[in-house]
């Protein structure tokens, strides 16, 4: 009985993957896409639909002191921001703590992220297919 407590206790925090290390993986990416703003244009829309631990990454350059707002609608979806340059992802969805009174992050550096587009483990696991529109803006 020690031995199965101490496997499940040292099996417990494998089994607990964040969205963040869930995500990390090239193989779980479903499409990506080059995020393209019409000219005079400070946003873009697009259309997604996620199947499983797939996720969906948009990718744009941004500089340093701009501020990105993104919004998803439909299904029940998480939205992380990544950077070469941050620590770790970060959440930049409707409620997140990151976000300023207006609803926007203000991006620490100038260059490439990425914004991916997933299902919490616990819809992934149900085989839940959620269809989304985001639209993701930067001033």
């Amino acid at each position: 009985m020690k031995n199965l407590t101490a496997a499940i206790l040292i099996a417990l925090p494998v089994l607990m993957v964040s969205p963040t290390v869930m995500a990390a993986s090239s193989d779980a990416v479903a499409k990506t896409v080059d995020v393209q703003f019409k000219k005079g244009a400070s946003s873009a829309n697009y259309y997604g639909k996620l199947k499983g631990i797939k996720y969906d990454s948009y990718t744009f350059y941004a500089k340093k002191n701009q501020k990105l707002s993104v919004k998803t609608t439909g299904g029940n979806v998480d939205s992380y921001l990544f950077n070469k340059n941050l620590s770790d992802s970060v959440n930049v969805g409707e409620y997140s703590s990151e976000l300023d009174n207006q609803g926007y992050y203000k991006l620490p550096y100038s260059g490439k992220y990425e914004l991916r587009i997933l299902q919490p483990r616990s819809q992934a696991s149900k085989g839940k297919t959620p269809p989304y529109w985001l639209e993701l803006s930067i001033l």
